[in-house]
């Protein structure tokens, strides 16, 4: 029986080995040649790491916990970097030959004759099978074969001599293997064969040698060498195609059993015969090589063949070079004939200069321009930061674009969709220009500093298209920029759609009048959303405009995201900026909110908390009273909240990711913060110097902090901004396009527009972006692009405008984004209902006249029937008034609600309070004096307020005492002005020249008129007592306030009609700030005219009220008005003849009829009161209503 042997365990083996290593000093991981290479263990891992971190401690030994972190981690990453730079070294040291490699894709195949031969030559030179690759190389040849009959087969093969005379070498070399025989006309004919389709190689053409005659001399000498012949020097000459070509039929080859090929022929051939026909087209391919070279001999080449050759050699003429095809912008696609040289001289200063040049268009100017000389419709993409907006009407000012006597001198016109844009982009062009800034003007509405020299005209686009429905061709401009066409207004997409069918008139004016030039049309981006414009074959008949795409950002911009999305972003986006004060170093800060309301209450707390440097805490103490002491009336008093009596400094536990937020402030420029701040409002409704306020130089020593909406997103340049806090929501108009209604609603932005705020922070350096929110909302909630706006708002207008022009089918106009088909159908109905557009879609003459206002068609209405009793001025001021919506500032903007009531409050709350109070009383008592000529009008209390401000000494101070909007009512009334000088230009006999806006007060018949003006203008727009209408709603309970009464609209704002409806989601209630909401519920009337529909925020609350939605009510009618102002529309339908019919015949009749007001066909109507009416019989045998008589 054999010894019992224990089995060896694998894990004790390993121990024992390792063991045994470190004893005997075993060979580690640095000798290739040990048996088994040991990587290092854990305990000289912390042994390295601990020497690292003591050497790393021992220059600073004071650390505290968060750079004891850092500290560990760099050395983790430290040690891993020095692991791979081990392997790295490892591996470069080790190299391998691939030379003689193959690819896997070319096995299985039959490598060709050369890819044998090299591969033989490589292993012969490596030793690698020397003697077979031997014979593959070098083949033997006897001394008497004939030197043009060579070897390149693939292996060694007999060669069979047939016993005929060798012939004698000729001079001129020989140009095939073999003769060939003569054809009918005794020319040597050459057998065609099939070519191969093999692709090019451009690598195995040889160097060209110098020539040096035609002889066979080289063939024999290659080949006796034992090595491939290379082609002859006549072949050298022919095409490339055959010069490359390695085609087994012009070489011998032989099969395994060395039998000839069909090209090899029969062996049995005279010898004498095929000497002579190889002679013969010697001579003749000699002759065409050198006719095509130019070379003429000094003999018959018959008779000189054993001649020398010539000794000069004829003249290299080299081909002509190969141009590239030129890119899409600088080909020419007009026919205009080459363009005279003209430039303007610019003295510019020489830091502006300097400053220029560091802007990425500008190293695209020539670019730029050669695509506008030769294209008449340009596209530049320029990312934010570009400097496209500022640079590029420099550079059509320099080129001569706007001079009188260059060729094209017409004023470079420049559309900005902003105001405030238009003014501060010209403001800075003209800075730019030194001595030529006078020749730069903006226009906006109201406001414009054009006159007689100006060359470069920045206007809004409204303004643009004013111009074009007077001067259609555009005769004044030369070119035209439209700027931001990412933002898509709809102004923006009609410029657009009109410019482009400019273009294509104006070049049709130029080929007919030489005096006429060219129009060029120039579209700038932001972003690259432009297939809307590239790719719309409607919009640009002549061809895709080319695209010159500039470079983005000028400057880095960090990106950081929240890493919570906190759903008070008002308290984050105050935390954050608070926080940045304290720890970022000098810069601007551009905070980015959604509204004037949410600025304001920003602005008011980090005044509170950033005005002094112990965050704004007073050090006196606060003398508390407790509410129960204090004399209350809680209608009157607000109580105050009690603020945490904590310093700024301390640390708070309360947040986990307090310290991981605070990491987003360390930058790398560690220089202290400034220690004062100014805070500055930046929105659309803030007057323009105020505006203007940001382009200010800062006071010294402290930081500027922007408060602004998204005007700020683009076009403006803040100097100094190098932090931006994005929110990511704005505040934007939503329209449904079905019920009309409106709603303000907070949403996020699209990724392009986070984009465009982050480049906010880039324009003038290096700059950070503290984004609200979370990368993951940002992915997930974040479209890329915003809707245009052309599809979220009414299009009545756009399409009025487009009937003007006599577009009868506006649906064929060329629409970057086509509107939807049925809001079109919607606004003509309207236009129908104005009387604007005849059933048939043909406007009419009451609809050119509302084309010639610059205003909505139904405000245009009002002008058009407001001459009636003298009425005149106050219609024009009225409709001014209708204009300016934000005229009334609201109460929620002036803080007049009492919040929640606290145990206790400080003396400085209640003074706080008293004032309030006086405030609030003062408010409602402004709103009754502006309500004197009309308790039911909203429309006439605007209209009072405006002829009040007109007559008032100080205008600010008014507008602070009936708290007003000073930039609304300055805006209304320049608006008067403007429709006061139209309406003496088409009707002189309406106005007088002494007529202006102090007008005295109307008297009682021009009121009545004033109210039915409006309401014929939105008589669609009525809504009825639910009480009074046909089928009233159920109620849960009876209304005690005039906000909670409910109204049915003639048209149905839910389309989902259901029995068990509520009455919230089908009616529709009173604003608040209406006149009509104090007055008793059942006073109310019955009919209400109402300027638009808007429905309240949907509440995130689970278990919340529903929004309701609001009218924004401009008068009460009476049924028997509302009967005469929908007289000749389709609302208005009249049922069958009630009663006896009086003077009746077959054509006419008198009769009593019961009117009803109806919306949508198959509806029930509202019925009228009864009229007596004379009707007529038309065409279709139906009886019309001509006229009411009773």
């Amino acid at each position: 029986m054999p010894k019992f042997v224990p089995r060896q365990r694998k894990h004790k083996l390993r121990k024992r080995i390792e063991q045994d290593g470190r004893d005997s000093g075993a060979p580690t991981g640095n000798d290739s040649n040990a048996v088994e290479i040991l990587p290092p263990t854990v305990i000289e891992k912390e042994k390295k790491r601990q020497d690292m971190k003591n050497a790393l401690r021992a220059q600073q030994p004071k650390v505290s916990s968060k750079k004891q972190k850092r500290l560990d981690k760099y050395i983790d990453k430290k040690l891993r970097k020095e692991e791979s730079l081990s392997l790295i070294k490892k591996l470069a040291s080790t190299k391998v030959d691939t030379s003689l490699l193959r690819s896997s894709r070319s096995l299985g195949g039959k490598p060709a004759k050369r890819e044998v031969l090299l591969q033989a030559l490589k292993e012969s030179e490596a030793g690698v099978n020397v003697e077979e690759n031997r014979k593959l190389l070098f083949e033997d040849h006897d001394d008497e074969s004939d030197g043009s009959e060579e070897s390149e087969v693939v292996k060694p093969t007999e060669v069979h001599h047939s016993e005929f005379e060798t012939p004698a070498k000729p001079v001129f070399g020989s140009g095939l293997k073999r003769p060939l025989e003569n054809g009918v006309d005794g020319i040597p004919a050459i057998k065609k064969r099939i070519r191969l389709n093999r692709a090019k190689s451009l690598s195995t053409v040889a160097t060209d040698l110098p020539w040096e005659g035609f002889s066979s001399d080289d063939d024999s000498d290659a080949s006796s060498h034992g090595l491939p012949s290379p082609t002859a020097s006549m072949g050298s000459q022919m095409d490339s195609e055959e010069e490359l070509s390695v085609n087994s039929d012009e070489l011998p080859r032989t099969s395994d059993s060395e039998a000839p090929t069909e090209e090899s022929g029969n062996d049995d051939f005279d010898p004498e015969e095929a000497k002579n026909r190889s002679f013969a087209f010697k001579a003749w391919a000699t002759s065409q090589v050198n006719e095509a070279l130019g070379f003429k001999p000094t003999a018959d080449s018959s008779t000189t063949l054993g001649n020398s050759l010539p000794t000069e050699q004829p003249a290299y003429i080299p081909r002509a070079p190969e141009q590239d095809p030129l890119p899409p912008e600088l080909e020419v696609k007009s026919s205009a004939p080459e363009r005279k040289a003209f430039s303007v001289k610019v003295d510019r200063a020489a830091d502006v200069q300097e400053a220029r040049l560091g802007l990425p268009v500008v190293g695209e100017e020539q670019k730029i321009m050669e695509a506008i000389y030769n294209n008449p419709i340009v596209v530049i993409w320029g990312a934010t930061g570009s400097g496209k907006t500022t640079q590029v009407p420099q550079f059509l000012y320099e080129a001569g674009f706007g001079s009188p006597d260059s060729p094209n001198p017409g004023m470079i016109g420049v559309t900005q969709p902003r105001r405030v844009a238009a003014v501060s982009m010209a403001k800075r062009v003209g800075d730019e220009l030194g001595g030529a800034g006078e020749q730069v003007s903006y226009q906006i509405r109201f406001d414009s500093s054009v006159s007689s020299k100006t060359a470069i005209k920045f206007m809004t686009d409204g303004i643009l298209i004013r111009e074009i429905a007077h001067d259609f061709a555009l005769l004044k401009y030369s070119v035209i920029i439209i700027d931001e066409a990412h933002e898509r207004t709809a102004n923006t997409d009609i410029l657009i759609g009109m410019v482009s069918r400019i273009v294509d008139l104006r070049a049709a004016m130029s080929r007919e009048d030489v005096k006429t030039k060219p129009l060029k049309l120039v579209i700038m981006s932001a972003t690259l959303r432009i297939t809307d414009f590239l790719a719309n074959p409607n919009l640009f008949r002549t061809g895709t405009p080319p695209l010159i795409q500039a470079e983005g950002r000028q400057y880095p911009v960090t990106t950081h995201f929240a890493r919570r999305t906190q759903r008070d972003y008002l308290e984050e986006a105050f935390e954050k900026v608070r926080k940045g004060h304290r720890k970022l170093p000098p810069g601007g800060f551009l905070v980015f909110l959604t509204g004037q309301n949410e600025i304001t209450a920003l602005a008011k707390r980090l005044h509170e908390a950033l005005a002094s440097p112990h965050g704004g805490q007073s050090n006196g103490h606060k003398v508390w009273i407790s509410a129960n002491e204090a004399p209350l009336e809680t209608e009157d008093i607000e109580f105050g909240n009690v603020n945490d009596d904590f310093e700024e400094d301390e640390e708070t536990d309360g947040d986990p990711f307090e310290n991981e937020d605070d990491q987003d402030f360390e930058v790398e420029d560690s220089t202290p913060a400034s220690s004062k701040v100014h805070i500055l409002p930046l929105y659309s409704q803030l007057q323009t110097k105020d505006q203007l306020r940001v382009f200010e130089p800062l006071p010294e020593n402290s930081r500027m902090i922007v408060l602004a909406t998204n005007v700020a997103e683009t076009s403006l340049t803040i100097p100094g901004i190098r932090y931006v806090f994005d929110c990511g929501r704005a505040k934007e108009k939503k329209y449904d396009r079905l019920t009309g209604v409106q709603s303000f609603e907070v949403g996020w932005i699209s990724k392009a527009s986070a984009s465009q705020r982050a480049g906010r922070a880039g324009r003038t350096g290096p700059g950070h972006c503290y984004r609200l929110y979370s990368s993951a909302v940002y992915e997930r909630d974040f479209e890329e692009h915003a809707e245009p706006e052309i599809l979220r708002m009414p299009v009545e207008g756009v399409v009025l405008q487009l009937k003007s022009m006599d577009l009868q089918h506006v649906v064929n106009f060329p629409f970057p984004t086509p509107p939807d088909r049925q809001s079109l159908v919607k606004a003509e109905k309207l236009l129908t209902y104005l009387g604007a557009v005849s059933t048939e879609g043909k406007i009419t003459s009451v609809g050119r006249q509302l084309s010639n206002y610059p205003l909505s068609p139904r405000l245009s209405k009002i002008l058009t029937i407001g001459h009636q009793h003298g009425c005149m001025p106050y219609t024009i001021a009225l409709v001014a008034s209708l204009a300016s919506l934000e005229m009334f500032i609201p109460e929620n903007q002036l803080n007049l609600s009492s919040p929640t009531q606290p145990d206790f409050y400080s003396i400085e709350d209640r003074l706080a309070e008293e004032a309030r109070t006086q405030r609030k009383s003062a408010y409602n008592h402004a709103h009754h004096l502006l309500s004197r000529h009309s308790s039911t009008s909203d429309a006439l209390k605007g209209l009072t307020a405006l002829c009040a401000y007109a007559h008032a000494p100080s205008k600010d101070d008014f507008c602070k005492d009936m708290f007003l909007s000073p930039k609304a009512l300055s805006e209304a009334s320049n608006l008067c002005s403007q429709l006061m000088n139209i309406v003496r230009n088409n009707y002189p006999t309406l106005l007088t020249p002494s007529i202006s806006l102090k007008l005295p007060s109307p008297s009682k018949t021009q009121v009545a008129a004033l109210q039915q003006f409006t309401a014929a203008a939105f008589i669609d727009q009525i809504a009825i007592l639910a009480s009074a209408s046909p089928s009233p709603p159920e109620l849960p309970r009876k209304p005690t306030r005039a906000i909670d009464v409910p109204y049915l609209p003639l048209f149905p704002i839910n389309t989902k009609r259901r029995a068990d409806t509520d009455i919230v989601d089908v009616a529709v209630f009173i604003h608040p700030s209406s006149i009509l909401a104090h007055v008793a519920t059942k006073d109310l009337p019955t009919y209400i005219i109402y300027s638009n529909l808007q429905r309240g925020t949907p509440a995130t609350v689970e278990g919340a009220k529903r929004p309701r939605t609001r009218m924004h009510a401009l008068t009460a009618v009476t049924a028997k008005q509302v009967a005469g102002l929908a007289k000749g529309t389709p609302l208005l339908v009249y049922g069958k003849p009630i009663g006896k019919i009086e003077d009746g015949d077959s054509k006419t009749r008198t009769c009593w009829v019961v009117p009803s007001l109806v919306g949508e066909k198959g509806s029930m109507g509202w019925p009228l009161p009864a009229q007596k009416v004379v009707q007529n019989k038309d065409g279709k045998g139906e009886w019309i209503a001509e006229k009411v008589v009773g």
